[in-house]
């Protein structure tokens, strides 16, 4: 009986056109107020996913690095990957700042040693934009794989055999001599074997070389590495291996998994949604305020319909039931519409693009990227039929004050 009666003063015609007027603004505004966080949020999902996609070709799964100090007992991570059942493939790197020398340009970047299984590890052989990811060739010559930044600082062309890239890294122990101040480097030669495109910060700094040539480089012994980079089987939690392994490495590994490799990056994509979240709920909030007053109103309207209640026995708790279920209702069919009109939006911008970035030049994506997830539907919805339950509870409460006899002798 009480969902009837909600649902006949949602549709009656009211005697006060102007309360229509109302009740149809705040309904508007919940709807398209819905739909645009939902669409906002699949905006962040798309912008966060697409970055997080870029960083794992060149980021493995979980790297393991020594908690204090440069390198870490390569013996001991060796046995402990080889007995976990979660390791697809690992590859010990080692890292380093170096002066990067070919022909007459020189620029200071990052020299990665890596393993042969860092091809398994990441997926930087697909991000290969020009020649091919080799480390050594069949007599086991050192080749190179430069990011397009550095590659175009460098003016490398990998059709060219007579140059090589010279690499210097400053001797251990040598102290300079400003008469022979070469001396004082270590310098090695090898071939640009490939350029590769991952993202602008690696682009511009990282050259990939074989994990031993950087080790002869800085005169270390082959056992030396600066940390263990692990890619994971196939639906591995990665948080929870990350937490199981600190536990048993102890404090002297930092194991993180790729979101804490870009920790800060991450962090602020997902405080700017949430922020956004709010921000926009205030919109919501703004636009529902509308209803306060169109249920003000139909109160008014109803009070002699209110008072006949009121005398037949209906308590109050009752009442503002009645008006509250229909506060509740207008705003649940504003976000259930909402919600199916911004997943609708979602859908055709995966689907067709319509909505591209502004301005001319190579994107690695041409259309901003969305991505819908039902947690965020569900905060949307939640945070939305919130704002109707408070805009709501005053009428409702009013209504339940209502004076009985002057209202019947109205």
């Amino acid at each position: 009986m009480l969902r009837f009666v909600i649902f006949r003063y949602l549709v009656a015609k009211k005697r006060t056109n102007f309360i229509n007027l109302i009740t149809g603004i705040s309904f508007l505004g919940v709807w398209v107020g819905t739909a645009a966080l939902v669409v906002v949020l699949s905006v962040y999902n798309g912008l966060e996913g697409l970055t997080e996609s870029l960083y794992s070709k060149f980021n493995p799964d979980m790297r393991i690095s020594p908690a204090r100090g440069k390198f870490l007992d390569a013996t001991l991570l060796k046995r402990f990957v080889a007995d976990r059942d979660e390791v697809a493939h690992w590859s010990f790197t080692l890292e380093e700042n170096a002066l990067i020398r070919y022909g007459d340009k020189e620029v200071v970047g990052v020299v990665k040693g890596v393993e042969a299984g860092f091809a398994e590890v990441t997926n930087l052989p697909a991000a290969m934009m020009r020649g091919e990811y080799v480390l050594r060739d069949g007599f086991g010559l050192p080749y190179a794989m430069l990011g397009s930044g550095l590659g175009y600082q460098l003016q490398i062309s990998l059709n060219d055999f007579r140059r090589g890239i010279e690499v210097y890294m400053p001797r251990r122990g040598a102290k300079l001599n400003l008469m022979q101040p070469e001396s004082a480097f270590v310098r090695r030669n090898l071939q640009p074997a490939g350029i590769f495109d991952v993202q602008p910060e690696i682009n511009q700094q990282y050259m990939l070389v074989p994990l031993v040539f950087l080790q002869d480089l800085l005169q270390l012994p082959e056992g030396q590495a600066g940390s263990l980079e692990v890619k994971l089987k196939d639906g591995v939690n990665a948080e929870k291996a990350m937490l199981t392994w600190q536990k048993e490495l102890g404090a002297a590994y930092e194991v993180k998994d790729r979101y804490r490799q870009e920790e800060a990056l991450f962090k602020i994509f997902r405080s700017e949604k949430w922020w956004t979240y709010f921000f926009l709920l205030l919109i919501v909030l703004v636009a529902a305020l509308n209803l306060i007053g169109s249920l003000s109103m139909l109160v008014i309207e109803k009070k002699r319909d209110i008072a006949i209640l009121s005398s037949l026995g209906a308590s109050g708790r009752l009442l503002f039931s009645l008006f509250f279920g229909l506060g509740m209702l207008i705003t649940g069919i504003g976000v259930v519409l909402g919600l199916s009109t911004g997943a609708l939006l979602v859908w055709l911008q995966q689907q067709y693009g319509f909505v591209q970035f502004a301005g001319e030049g190579s994107f690695l994506v041409s259309a901003y990227p969305v991505a819908l997830r039902i947690a965020d539907l569900l905060a949307v919805a939640a945070g939305v039929m919130l704002i109707g339950a408070a805009c709501a509870f005053y009428p409702a409460s009013k209504a339940a004050r209502q004076p009985v006899a002057e209202n019947l002798r109205a």
